[in-house]
């Protein structure tokens, strides 16, 4: 019974663990969402998956936040 419980667990929490970083990844400024607001709900999900015991690397941070800014942004 020990043994099921904790496949549960461990399962439960590797599907949490890939839902928030999906969540993160999918993350996009929508139309006429200001930065402050965008940089908000991104830095929630980053501090879930940290929640978690997941660390992102910082270079992987700045990539993912500026790939759901809009393609006007993209230059930057």
């Amino acid at each position: 019974m020990w043994k099921e419980l904790t496949d549960l667990y461990q399962n439960n929490s590797d599907q949490r663990k890939l839902a928030l970083k999906d969540k993160l990844r999918k993350i996009k400024m929508k139309k006429g969402e200001t930065i402050p607001k965008y940089l908000t709900k991104f830095t929630q999900r980053h501090d879930e998956l940290g929640s978690v015991g997941i660390t992102v690397a910082e270079d992987d941070i700045v990539s993912v936040s500026l790939l759901g800014l809009p393609k006007s942004w993209h230059s930057y």
